[in-house]
């Protein structure tokens, strides 16, 4: 231990508290009620959600909430990270490599519009972090790399059915707002949830074509 941190100690003691939190192994548990916390209150009221909120809705006090994340900023940037995370594993999830490019296309999309679904929430919240200035370049340079693959097999698809200078368009602009629209338009209508999700894939499709 350096002589600054030993001074720092007889300086600014630790209170008890502290020194059990810090012996205490953190709670997984505790950890994932937090997120799932400032997920609803965020897709409810934004990033002005207080941490107090949070820690309530979560079940434990505020000074717990710091205790696994260090500022709400920290907070916000694991919660963006987390949801970021589990859109992407679902949209890597196996497929037929011998489908067509047309069937492949329709498999991520469709993976896209379950999860948006069953995570409305998460979904409500993701739209609130992305505009969200509290989010950092580094968070959002950590999600872009987990879409790379996906990202790559989209692009994949693509090629040879659209021009090649608007793919990046289609998949960063119009695919994401058209998985919204469907999404919502579903929510709105579930006992056409089929025949809505095919459509708006054709709608794509057919937009996207050379």
């Amino acid at each position: 231990m350096t002589t600054k941190i030993l001074d720092a100690i007889i300086e600014h003691p630790l209170t008890q508290y502290e020194i059990q939190a810090m012996a205490r192994p953190l709670s997984e548990a505790k950890r994932e009620a937090l997120l799932v916390a400032a997920s609803d209150l965020i897709a409810q009221l934004g990033t002005g959600a207080s941490t107090a909120k949070i820690a309530k809705v979560a079940g434990v006090s505020e000074g717990t909430l710091f205790t696994y994340f260090p500022s709400k900023d920290d907070l916000l940037n694991e919660l963006f990270i987390e949801i970021e995370g589990g859109l992407a594993e679902s949209m890597l999830a196996p497929y037929p490599v011998d489908a067509s490019a047309r069937d492949r296309l329709f498999m991520v999309w469709s993976r896209l519009i379950e999860w948006g679904l069953n995570h409305s929430t998460a979904r409500k919240a993701l739209r609130q972090l992305k505009v969200s200035d509290r989010v950092t370049t580094e968070s959002r340079k950590r999600c872009h790399a987990m879409f790379c693959e996906a990202r790559a097999m989209v692009e994949q698809c693509l090629a040879g059915h659209s021009d090649p200078g608007r793919i990046a368009f289609y998949i960063d602009t119009i695919l994401f707002d058209l998985a919204d629209i469907t999404m919502n338009a579903i929510a709105a209508k579930p006992k056409e949830r089929e025949a809505i999700r095919q459509a708006g894939f054709d709608l794509f499709w057919k937009g996207s074509a050379a």
